[in-house]
């Protein structure tokens, strides 16, 4: 199985050092540029996101999350997590396991849903047997210090473990206001 490890490193330091020689004052991306920036981090490591297997998937939002600052969030704790979400859904496009990695945002100067937005990157796969057998679930990682307990918890899933060899039917990338 191709993991990716070393495209990734790469995908960092040269995200990195693009940041580092650029002249905008301001590192990083608004939150509604979610997915241009996601594309822009996955191109420098070689790929796209409808070409990421799982672990590829885990790795680079996790890795996306770590080294990628959102502008524009409040300063509260929580305004920049990750949540971990499985099972099957119907949601009028057909019935599927996903397979997700979400980005939450909360802006600053705004109240309530007004101001929460989420980047998903979302694996979806055929629902046999094996799929249908796994209950729904979601963690949550509320900081950048527990992303290696998020990594770790995320591996040694059942949901991973019964996608990780599988080839989904689609991989997506979307942005969109609670």
């Amino acid at each position: 199985m191709n993991t990716g490890r070393r495209s990734l490193v790469f995908a960092t330091s040269s995200w990195l050092a693009l940041a580092a020689c650029s002249t905008d004052s301001k590192v990083g991306f608004d939150p509604s540029q979610s997915v241009e920036a996601w594309n822009k981090f996955l191109s420098y490591r070689g790929s796209a996101t409808k070409t990421l297997n799982p672990y590829e998937l885990v790795l680079a939002s996790l890795d996306f999350f770590a080294t990628i600052e959102a502008n524009g969030l409040a300063t509260a704790p929580g305004a920049d997590m990750l949540l971990y979400q499985w099972g099957v859904f119907d949601f009028g496009k057909g019935e599927y396991f996903e397979f997700d990695i979400t980005r939450q945002f909360i802006a600053k100067g705004q109240a309530g849903n007004e101001a929460i937005s989420q980047f998903r990157c979302t694996a979806y796969f055929e629902p046999d047997a094996e799929l249908q057998s796994i209950p729904k679930g979601n963690l949550w990682c509320g900081s950048k210090a527990d992303l290696s307990t998020f990594k770790k918890y995320i591996l040694g899933s059942k949901a991973f473990s019964a996608v990780e060899n599988r080839l989904a039917s689609r991989v997506t990338a979307e942005w969109s206001k609670a």
